[in-house]
């Protein structure tokens, strides 16, 4: 590396025609660049610089050297640059926590804009609706829908997406439309098992907040089977919009109590550290963003 270095000082200085130059240039003391002159010439065994207190010239040894130094000197160069956008680069192994909806839904056109432009990173993706243990499931990047608790985990929020009370056309014709967020207690409530019973939802409308306690004879650990109920007839729900969006475009199911408000659920890329974030994380976070807030079930 001496000789890679030295060389690289008689290029410059060659190319400025001045010790004090190439000195300014390289940050050093001229005495520094004299010195890393007078030490290449001493290992090659010849003159390549006649030096005169008013000009620098090659002598023939050292333009025969010249062609070469600059060649490698460009090389190594371009060598650099290129390492350096390596290291720029997201690499290894991506492991990607999710919900199942939102990650068949959302993930897979990211990961798919992902992977085109970034063909050397692999991706591990865990679909799966509970809240994992990222430190020992070894996950550097979870994606969690609605409402984080605080945690020592760093949680960036991508965007929001509304709350939808929602059925079935075929529920809503044998029980009747609930007018009022306190008709939903005479209602079949499908719950999602993961939050707590009963569990309190609180509407907003024309700036008063109404809380409302739901008990619910049916419970599933999964949001995908939450709409298949749902859509069955089965009773009455509330999911983010991203979930049922296709379903309530076909007419499958039907928006209830459009003119209260339930808080908006969030949309956020959890990962372990705030420090020396990856590209690889940093990256996918940046493309899912894009994605998400062009999507049609973000709130304004």
């Amino acid at each position: 590396m001496d000789e890679l270095k030295r060389i690289g000082v008689f290029t410059r200085v060659v190319e400025t025609k001045s010790f004090s130059e190439a000195a300014r240039q390289l940050g050093v003391a001229k005495s520094a660049v004299s010195k890393q002159i007078a030490q290449l010439e001493k290992e090659v065994g010849v003159r390549l610089l006649n030096r005169t207190t008013r000009s620098l010239s090659l002598t023939e040894a050292g333009e025969i050297f010249y062609r070469h130094s600059a060649d490698i000197v460009s090389r190594t160069e371009v060598a650099l640059s290129e390492l350096r956008e390596y290291q720029n680069q997201p690499t290894g192994t991506l492991r990607i926590s999710c919900p199942v909806d939102f990650g068949t839904q959302h993930l897979v056109p990211v990961i798919k804009q992902v992977r085109a432009l970034y063909p050397l990173l692999k991706i591990d993706l865990l679909l799966e609706d509970r809240v994992i243990n990222m430190v020992e499931d070894g996950v550097d990047l979870a994606i969690r829908i609605g409402w984080l608790q605080e945690s020592n985990l760093v949680a960036k929020k991508i965007c929001e997406t509304p709350v939808i009370v929602f059925a079935s056309p075929e529920y809503l014709a044998q029980k009747g439309i609930p007018k009022t967020p306190q008709d939903l207690q005479q209602h079949d409530w499908v719950s999602l098992s993961l939050f707590s019973s009963p569990l309190t939802w609180q509407f907003e409308h024309n700036g008063q907040k109404q809380s409302v306690q739901m008990h619910s004879q049916l419970k599933t650990n999964s949001v995908a089977a939450i709409l298949a109920l749902v859509k069955s007839g089965q009773g009455i729900s509330a999911l983010s919009k991203f979930v049922m969006q296709d379903d309530i475009d076909q007419g499958l199911l039907q928006p209830l109590l459009t003119d209260y408000q339930l808080e908006p659920s969030g949309v956020y890329a959890v990962y372990p550290h705030r420090e020396h974030v990856p590209p690889k994380v940093r990256i996918f976070i940046d493309f899912l963003s894009r994605h998400c807030h062009n999507a049609a079930w973000v709130s304004n």
